[in-house]
């Protein structure tokens, strides 16, 4: 009982897969031929059995009519011996199987007559469905004189249709075989055969492809018809293919290169140093022995990109990877990662201080001027050196080291080399754990400031505060901007950190302002990154709005080598800000570069002397002539001078004596939190009025 559904799945999943085209084909005909004779054929039984069962209806009322003529007079006269036989003759038809007479008027027994042949009770058959009966009233002279009951044989007639049935089935087979003995050569010869060809053509096709050295056979098509144009399309192919895969060994070496090399430089590429470096890792694990990755970054390659163009660029990287090459040994492998980094494998190394003086030789080599374009640059390099196997013992953690060692290089101040030591992967560790914890302190307000005073330097009356940002570490304690503002600079939390610090500064002068405690001006610095934001004078907006103190009572400090440095920026910048009516301080002056014709240009409200004069003056000629002359100029231009780092008595009288209008320092007041510096205020005020 399982053999069919198992052969159905079988044959189900034989045909999802795929049959083979010759198969194909014969299903296709014998399903077009075998078809439409079953439709006619089954058409045609049904015809046949509607008309049959119509000529069969007839047969059974002309009997009827017969039988109920002929015993009429024998039921007139009551002669029960001719009722019998016309009985009897009813019976002779294959069609009855019982007859009944039933008499009406005399009290004469029914008559019945079954064929004797005929076992089964009629009642039974007839509720079955295998006896159909008919009555029929007897009448003669318009008198009723009983009735006739005949059982017809429902069965009778589906003996010939069967046999009807079976030869027309014969001759559907014979047709059938007849179209396929005539459709199959024909099929086979004109189309299986030229397909079967077709596919050794197109597997010459993909043979020659596999193997370009041999000489397939060359297929010739004479046929005009669609398969025969099929042929002589795959012929032009294959001869083109030919002419194709000629040209592709030509240029199998070239992609070879392309895959495997450094298009510019022609060193060996990423993917093929990390082959080689692989390589090295298992002979030096066999043969005990160590090697050196080198990460080399070159300083100063993106000034001469810029300022000279890229094709100036490719030429120096040109000539770094020369140099590279002629520098290092035959058994050292150079490849040129991205950009303007390279690495070099070093190998049969003694010791380390082996590689210590290669990465000089290469530091010389690199710093040797180039001739780009009519011009003499120079550019150095820094080098991070990880040694395998102490520093790792897989390829990418081995890189990863030397690039850390590349960044203490460049701390150190770029143009050296630097080896790994697990130190420093932990300080690299413990400043990105730093950096997480400062973007949590951000959001989470573990931000202070503290306020330094500013003094007016002849009254000592308080004209400004100057707001300092501090971080409440929870673990560590208050840490000073010099713990954390490097950090936040260089993960770019700086731009929040500022837009933080002057929100908070303008609403606590607004809030000293609403108690009617009066700190003057409200000074806060902004870095180099914060204003070259373009979001800078938004923040600035914003935080006005949100606190609703004047413009003119917010001043900003920023550097003298941030203004020298793109100083068109620079101007818009600050054009901006005094449209907006917010005061402008020149931090740390006179540390800069040596220009002053940027105070024409941008002219800023103030001068903030920096502190190294300032600590020197009271002993040092020139800083005192320095601070002089700042002055002088500040004069001169309308500007106001204050004074940073003021530290001592002397300090004080020197610069009041100089002329310098504002003082700040701890002479005044070290930076102090929002109640001490109240707590301060409040004394100074006693202090004032005793």
């Amino acid at each position: 009982m399982n053999r069919f559904p198992l052969s159905f799945s079988s044959l189900r999943a034989r045909w999802r897969a795929g049959l083979p085209l010759r198969y194909t084909m014969m299903v296709v005909v014998v399903v077009g031929v075998t078809l439409p004779a079953l439709l006619l054929l089954t058409l045609e039984q049904e015809l046949a059995e509607k008309s049959q069962k119509a000529l069969l209806a007839q047969s059974e009322t002309a009997l009827m009519k017969i039988g109920s003529v002929s015993i009429a007079e024998p039921m007139w006269v009551v002669d029960r011996v001719a009722l019998d036989a016309a009985a009897v003759r009813l019976l002779e038809s294959p069609q009855v199987v019982a007859v009944r007479i039933e008499d009406g008027l005399a009290n004469t027994p029914e008559l019945e007559r079954v064929r004797p042949d005929y076992g089964k009770t009629l009642a039974t058959e007839t509720a079955a469905g295998s006896l159909t009966r008919r009555t029929q009233t007897v009448v003669r002279s318009g008198e009723v004189l009983g009735t006739l009951v005949v059982w017809f044989d429902a069965t009778y007639g589906q003996g010939l249709l069967q046999a009807r049935r079976s030869q027309m089935l014969s001759l559907v087979a014979l047709q059938v075989l007849a179209i396929l003995a005539v459709l199959m050569p024909v099929l086979v010869s004109r189309v299986l055969r030229p397909i079967e060809r077709l596919k050794e053509q197109a597997s010459a096709l993909l043979d020659h492809g596999q193997d370009s050295t041999v000489d397939r056979a060359r297929f010739v098509w004479r046929r005009q018809d669609e398969l025969g144009l099929l042929g002589r399309h795959l012929g032009r192919v294959q001869e083109e293919l030919r002419t194709l895969f000629g040209q592709l060994g030509t240029k199998n070496a070239q992609l070879q290169q392309m895959a495997f090399y450094d298009q510019l430089t022609g060193l060996p590429n990423r993917a093929l140093f990390i082959d080689l470096v692989q390589r090295e890792m298992l002979q030096a694990h066999r043969s005990q022995q160590q090697f050196g990755i080198f990460f080399i970054d070159l300083d100063r390659f993106k000034a001469v990109n810029d300022s000279m163009g890229h094709a100036a660029g490719d030429e120096l990287l040109i000539e770094v990877a020369r140099r590279l090459r002629d520098t290092l040994r035959e058994v050292d492998v150079v490849c040129r990662q991205s950009g303007d980094e390279f690495l070099v494998m070093v190998s049969d190394i003694d010791h380390w201080e082996s590689l210590g003086e290669m990465a000089e030789r290469i530091l010389r080599v690199v710093e040797e001027p180039v001739q780009l374009a009519n011009t003499t640059v120079r550019v150095s390099a820094s080098i991070g050196i990880a040694l395998f196997p102490e520093d790792a013992q897989d390829f990418e953690t081995l890189v990863k080291h030397a690039d850390i060692a590349v960044y203490q290089a460049k701390t150190l101040g770029r143009a050296r080399y630097s080896f790994f030591h697990s130190e420093l992967n932990f300080r690299l560790q413990a400043s990105l754990e730093l950096e997480q914890q400062l973007a949590h302190a951000i959001a989470h307000g573990e931000l202070v400031l503290h306020y330094q005073p500013q003094v007016d330097a002849m009254t000592g009356r308080l004209v400004a505060v100057e707001a300092l940002v501090r971080w409440q570490h929870p673990t560590r304690g208050l840490l000073l901007p010099g713990q954390f503002i490097g950090l936040a600079e260089e993960s770019g939390k700086i731009a929040e950190m500022g837009v933080w610090t002057l929100r908070e500064a303008c609403r606590q002068l607004a809030d000293w302002k609403a108690r009617g405690i009066h700190v003057g001006n409200m000074a806060v610095n902004v870095s180099a990154l914060e204003f070259r934001d373009h979001r800078l004078l938004d923040s600035l907006q914003a935080a006005l709005a949100a606190s609703g103190i004047a413009p003119n009572e917010l001043e900003i400090e920023i550097t003298e080598s941030v203004l020298m440095a793109e100083t068109e920026t620079s101007q818009r910048i600050i054009e901006r800000l005094r449209q907006l009516g917010v005061g402008i301080a020149i931090d740390d002056f006179g540390t800069g570069y040596s220009s002053l014709a940027y105070l024409k240009r941008l002219r800023p409200n103030q001068l903030k002397i920096d502190r190294s004069f300032v600590n020197d003056a009271d002993v040092d000629s020139d800083s005192r002539a320095i601070v002089r002359g700042v002055v002088g100029l500040a004069n001169a231009l309308g500007l106001n001078v204050v004074a940073e780092g003021v530290e001592t008595v002397e300090q004080q009288a020197f610069l009041r004596e100089s002329g310098c209008h504002t003082l700040q320092g701890y002479y005044i007041a070290r930076p102090l939190a929002v109640d001490a510096l109240e707590v301060w205020m409040a004394a100074r005020h006693n202090k004032e009025t005793a």
